[in-house]
């Protein structure tokens, strides 16, 4: 049993864009989780932490900010099984019985003509 990523992986265009996943507990137990990101310069994660119940899932949503190279970054899904008693995620993860599970990110380039176009002005 365990927690999985749903898509498991993501591609987001270097010049910006969200994709939506969904974290799913397939364990017996309520688990507590943190998201980590290997690049937070360019990636944002809504949430970083929180609680998912057995045989549920949670939402997670990944922004790309625009910029940057198109190079293979990751998340770091961390989770650990909890009592339904725990109200804090980060305090539960503080222990050495964490888990964890990597979905890769990649930057897709630009497309030619994706680019907004930008005409000179000249003066008179």
């Amino acid at each position: 049993m365990s927690v999985v990523a749903d898509p498991s992986t993501c591609d987001l265009p270097v010049g910006g864009g969200t994709s939506t996943h969904q974290l799913i507990n397939s364990c017996v137990k309520r688990v507590a989780f943190k998201v980590r990101t290997s690049n937070n310069k360019y990636y944002r994660i809504k949430p970083v932490f929180g609680f998912i119940d057995a045989g549920n899932s949670s939402t997670l949503e990944i922004t790309r900010l625009p910029g940057g190279p198109d190079k293979a970054d990751r998340l770091h899904v961390v989770y650990v099984e909890v009592s339904p008693d725990v109200k804090q995620a980060e305090k539960a993860l503080t222990g050495s019985a964490t888990k964890q599970f990597i979905v890769p990110l990649g930057g897709i380039p630009s497309q030619p003509g994706s680019e907004p176009e930008v005409s000179a002005v000249t003066p008179v």
